[in-house]
């Protein structure tokens, strides 16, 4: 139904026209993404390190330890919190603005406000969906890794669903992604890593080269997504009422 060469060579005739404005989109999604969670991971691992005069030997009294431990694990708490508080209302809308993109970059040019598109359409919709999918994800993981891996196959098309119609309940998308994916796990996975070499030259330069890799990965994923729509609507899996396409919007 579809090969990678032919899925890199549109990315490539979509990104000849629009590389520089897929750049700025990723790189501003990266930037986003990345401090927020530092920022969490900070607090919570500021919270967990070793107080000065701590160390063995020390002597530090058993009210004071108490007082310590009682403050790391509060920091902890308020890390944990604080990375669910952006997962849940962050993450997910920021991922679907990202792919709405590229999904739009496909039919002509888009533009860089189409970022913050899982903000600005049924966003607690798409908010919940996102985190949802991403935490059993998580779930199945926690019991082996391939379950995982294939879940996360699986439901992979659920961002780009939710990018087409915000409307969609999280339950029906993963749904409609499970069924566009059956039968194509192997080949995605393969796809995802036939970028590896890539990735491996951007990470060269302290990693500043994964930002100019991004949109070739990203325009690739957009033209999957197109293919697997196209059978969603042609063997039944989903209506046009519920996959609308994605053209351009101001």
């Amino acid at each position: 139904m579809w090969t990678r060469a032919e899925l890199k060579q549109n990315a490539k005739d979509v990104l000849r026209n629009n590389y520089w404005m897929a750049f700025a989109v990723s790189l501003v999604y990266s930037l986003i993404t990345g401090i927020v969670s530092s920022g969490s991971s900070f607090v919570n691992n500021s919270s967990s390190g070793s107080a000065p005069g701590t160390g063995a030997g020390m002597g530090v009294s058993t009210e004071v330890l108490g007082t310590l431990l009682l403050i790391a694990l509060l920091g902890s708490l308020i890390g944990l919190v604080i990375g669910f508080v952006l997962s849940f209302f962050v993450f997910g809308p920021m991922q679907v603005g990202m792919v709405r993109y590229y999904m739009e970059s496909r039919n002509g040019t888009s533009s860089f406000g189409q970022l913050f598109y899982g903000f600005k359409r049924n966003y607690m919709n798409t908010a919940t969906a996102m985190f949802l999918t991403n935490l059993f994800v998580s779930l199945w993981s926690l019991l082996l890794i391939v379950p995982g891996i294939i879940k996360g196959l699986a439901w992979s098309q659920v961002p780009y669903i939710l990018a087409e119609n915000p409307n969609l309940s999280g339950a029906r998308a993963r749904a409609i992604s499970a069924q566009m994916t059956d039968g194509q796990k192997w080949e995605i996975f393969v796809l995802q890593l036939s970028f590896l070499g890539w990735i491996l030259l951007g990470s060269l330069l302290c990693g500043i080269g994964l930002f100019f890799v991004e949109p070739y990965v990203q325009a690739t994923y957009a033209e999957l997504y197109a293919k697997l729509r196209d059978r969603a609507l042609s063997e039944g899996f989903a209506t046009l009422e519920e996959l609308p396409g994605a053209l351009p919007q101001a």
